[in-house]
């Protein structure tokens, strides 16, 4: 956590897990309470927006989405999401054998988000 950040009382952090039922915002995976992190949607130290510290700005997280987002828009994250497969083809020996033996199909579906699907 910033040093300057406080944290997030626990009725705020309850009401931002709650939006989702216990599921990840973006990959939409189950989240336990204790494992949750929330999510700022613009971040707060974006460098054309900046965010605000405000239940409407927060999504629940799990670590690995929270972790990936880093301080990316929503767009920023959705953009890097859809570069994996092109991103593990050009650096992944076996991601390539993968897809050579058809256990991997890559595909260019746009990524929508749990949270866009479900709320």
């Amino acid at each position: 956590m910033d040093a300057k950040r406080k944290a997030i009382p626990k009725s705020i952090r309850m009401t931002v897990y709650q939006k989702c039922n216990g599921h990840c915002a973006y990959c939409g995976c189950s989240l336990e309470y204790k494992d949750m992190q929330v999510d700022h949607v613009i971040p707060l130290n974006g460098w054309s927006e900046q965010g605000t510290d405000t239940v409407d700005n927060m999504l629940p997280a799990c670590r690995s989405c929270n972790h990936y987002k880093s301080r990316s828009t929503l767009e920023g994250f959705r953009k890097m999401v859809s570069a994996m497969p092109d991103t593990l083809m050009r650096d992944s020996n076996t991601y390539k054998n993968a897809v050579r033996f058809g256990l991997v199909i890559p595909n260019k579906k746009p990524v929508v988000f749990y949270f866009e699907k479900n709320n």
